[in-house]
């Protein structure tokens, strides 16, 4: 979603919370010119759910993701906001700007077999090719030439796909149209190498435990107890191994947010999230530290419902969900960090030259709830959809089980049955189930997010392209699908934005998704943390190179 990737509720409630383990030098008994022995550095940062899988292809939640952007190494990574070579220590791009071509770096994947531009074509043609499923390959894999067509069927010889082997060390990649921000996307997770012998080798169950697959990135999977804990050990074998500081980086799982705080305040932990309702106390003493994660949360519906499948397409019904909703008191009384949302993509994602929602403002939807258009818009979809107030069934909302999810979704409930008289049953379920079902069209509303996967206003539109992976809501609109297609073909980004711009307009009046708010990162942090990186886009927070220092 970074990025969505699909999503899981309250990325921003990643529980960021640092342990140190103490490590000492053993003290030499005999003598003054023994060496002591090697300490060894670890930290413990701590998740508020169990990961489904890191397969780079098939993985698209924030955990996945995360994990996975810290055993794997791609063609180049996104540090910091910066693009700095990964396994490419060097890339040429053509005078037209379609063709990139990578010189790979000596390095190796973590039993020693050396890594090759062929690792990077294998996974590159695994993402696009239809039977992998891969989330991303619509929305980052159809921008090199020819992989819609491959996808589609349309082409089945891979040699006439964008991808090529010049030799064991350079990789050449041409694209369909000239795209600024490609560099950009090749450091996200669906972008990352799976060796192809492990993939064979292991099938369905590849990346489902540390002995089914291999890492080339700063760090491996030490040890993965499902439900309970994933621990990351430094990679001897990462090309950059001299500046990675962390041995050892423990990652429990825990949901409650409370947990987190109540260690940081007590001297256990150097960082944690901050819970909303202790949000207040961190801003006016100084210590809390907010940023804007990019994140857009919304209620969303399933169109091919097999219960209500009617009542939640109908464009009139989201409507009144929209206005029903107070987005201010949803901030201030439940989130208390980011902002409502007054649009579908965030302000704080670049434009031309400036914020893209600066340069084309466009603030539609209201902070406050309208009861009256509410219910004027509900009265429309009872008319359309044959129903009376007294006979509209209770609607099932979905949600993660998480203390900050299952508080959102009783205020969504409050406010529908309050501002619109529509009843909502609650069902909120450890993310990974949650994410499963809305990939089943198993629900009919969910609370649930998006989160940048580059730093584009493309990232959140071609979501919801017919037929796109992650649109799960099934929904479609022609002439949407054109104005994507011709904004990722033009050249001159005056034109580009001026279709994005007309896309964005066509999700809000089809209310696609009720957005609610923008996300923000709510923590504390101690000073003994060193290059521990937030990070809008990709994997969050960014460990490469974090110490703690002494």
């Amino acid at each position: 979603m970074k990025k969505s990737t699909f999503s899981i509720c309250l990325a921003m409630l990643l529980a960021l919370s640092i342990l140190l383990s103490a490590c000492t030098a053993k003290v030499p008994t005999q003598g003054d010119n023994l060496p002591a022995e090697p300490t060894e550095k670890s930290m413990r940062l701590t998740i508020d759910s169990e990961p489904p899988n890191i397969d780079p292809q098939i993985g698209t939640d924030l955990y996945s993701i995360m994990i996975g952007g810290h055993v794997l190494e791609g063609l180049v990574r996104v540090y910091d906001g910066k693009v700095i070579p990964g396994i490419a220590e060097k890339w040429d791009i053509s005078t037209d700007g379609l063709t990139y071509t990578f010189h790979l770096r000596d390095s190796k994947w973590s039993d020693g077999v050396p890594v090759t531009a062929q690792d990077f074509y294998y996974s590159i043609i695994r993402l696009l090719d239809p039977k992998t499923a891969a989330g991303y390959a619509e929305v980052m894999g159809f921008y090199i030439k020819n992989a819609e067509k491959f996808y589609n069927g349309e082409i089945t010889d891979k040699a006439q796909v964008g991808v090529k082997v010049v030799d064991e060390k350079t990789l050449e990649i041409t694209l369909e149209n000239p795209t600024g921000y490609f560099i950009r996307l090749l450091g996200f997770m669906c972008f990352l190498p799976a060796r192809e012998d492990m993939v064979t080798k292991h099938g369905e169950a590849y990346a489902s435990e540390p002995d089914k697959m291999v890492f080339n990135g700063p760090y491996i999977v030490k040890e993965w107890k499902h439900e309970e804990a994933v621990v990351l050990a430094k990679n001897p074998n990462f090309w950059d191994k001299d500046k990675v500081k962390m041995d050892i980086i423990d990652l429990p799982i825990v949901t409650e947010a409370t947990t987190a705080i109540n260690m940081y305040e007590t001297g256990e932990i150097v960082t944690a999230a901050i819970p909303e309702e202790m949000l207040d106390q961190y801003i006016q003493n100084g210590k809390a530290k907010l940023m804007p994660n990019g994140g857009l949360f919304w209620l969303q519906f399933n169109f091919s419902s097999k219960s209500n499948g009617d009542i939640l397409a109908n464009t009139n019904f989201r409507k009144a969900v929209s206005y029903a909703i107070d987005r201010e008191s949803l901030m201030k009384a439940v989130v208390k960090r980011g902002l409502p949302a007054s649009r579908y993509v965030p302000n704080n994602i670049m434009g031309l030259s400036d914020k893209y929602a600066a340069e084309n403002p466009m603030d539609v939807l209201p902070a406050k709830a309208d009861t009256a258009k509410a219910k004027e818009y509900f009265e429309l979809a009872l008319k359309e959809l044959n129903l009376t107030a007294d006979k509209f069934p209770t609607i099932k909302l979905l949600g993660a089980d998480s203390s900050s999810a299952r508080k959102v979704c009783e205020a969504v409930q409050d406010m529908l049955l309050n501002n619109l008289g529509v009843k909502l049953e609650l069902i909120n379920v450890p993310s990974k189930q949650r994410l499963q079902l809305v990939n089943e069209r198993d629900y009919e509303m969910a609370y649930a997010n998006w989160f940048p996967d580059y730093d584009d206003p493309m990232t959140y539109l071609d979501v919801w392209v017919t037929g796109g992976g992650f649109n799960r809501s099934d929904y479609s609109n022609p002439k949407f699908d054109s104005l994507i297609k011709e904004a990722k073909a033009a050249t001159d980004e005056k034109v580009r934005q001026q279709k994005m711009l007309e896309a964005e307009k066509i999700l809000i009046e089809d209310m696609t998704v009720v957005p609610a708010y923008w996300g923000a990162n709510a923590y504390v942090q101690s000073d003994k943390l060193v290059n521990y990186v937030r990070s809008m886009v990709g994997a969050d927070p960014d460990l490469t190179y974090v110490d703690i220092k002494e």
